[in-house]
């Protein structure tokens, strides 16, 4: 069984659109040295070289570096700036939760930069724009609206890969929230 979905209007293309702007991204990134990480090895980082793996040993997760985009997953360790071979989770006990299923916690506070899992949303969202040509950082802003985490995560993936980005936020966010995003 085939679903019949236009990806298309979701902004989700398949082919350039604007060879332009995908040629004038290219060259931005290559210039400033910023290697973007496919789906595939953001979904398993065991794939990512091991050159690149190298360089983000001496690389702070919280550093606005663009190889800091590589560490946009699931396997990051606590504390450390090496990956792990499973997300790292907890098992919530029966005694605790009363059910027999059980349910396994993710840790979400390994992410680079906001130490949030948005992160990866964000970058999901932005990548296909780039790779189509829909996006070109020398004209556009990516606009993140959200109440926290997604926009603080596309300004994180607007700032490693060099792009102007902007948060919309309800007025009545935390000051913390506007205090990091004015960092």
């Amino acid at each position: 069984m085939t679903l019949d979905i236009d990806i298309a209007k979701y902004g989700l293309l398949q082919s350039v659109v604007d060879q332009k702007n995908y040629e004038r991204s290219i060259s931005r990134f290559r210039e400033a040295g910023i290697l973007l990480p496919t789906f595939e090895q953001l979904s398993n980082p065991s794939s990512i070289p091991e050159k690149i793996l190298t360089k983000l040993e001496e690389i702070d997760p919280n550093e606005a570096h663009p190889l800091n985009l590589f560490r946009v997953h699931w396997y990051n360790s606590f504390q450390s700036a090496r990956q792990t071979a499973l997300p790292e989770h907890i098992l919530l006990p029966k005694e605790l939760t009363g059910v027999d299923a059980q349910i396994v916690l993710l840790f979400g506070n390994r992410f680079p930069m906001i130490t949030a899992h948005k992160v990866l949303a964000a970058y999901s969202c932005f990548l296909p724009r780039v790779v189509s040509g829909q996006f070109n950082p020398d004209i556009h802003r990516a606009v993140w609206p959200s109440t926290g985490n997604y926009a603080r995560g596309g300004i994180a993936i607007s700032t490693l890969l060099q792009s102007r980005g902007v948060a919309v936020l309800p007025e009545n966010m935390s000051k913390e929230r506007f205090d990091w995003l004015d960092k």
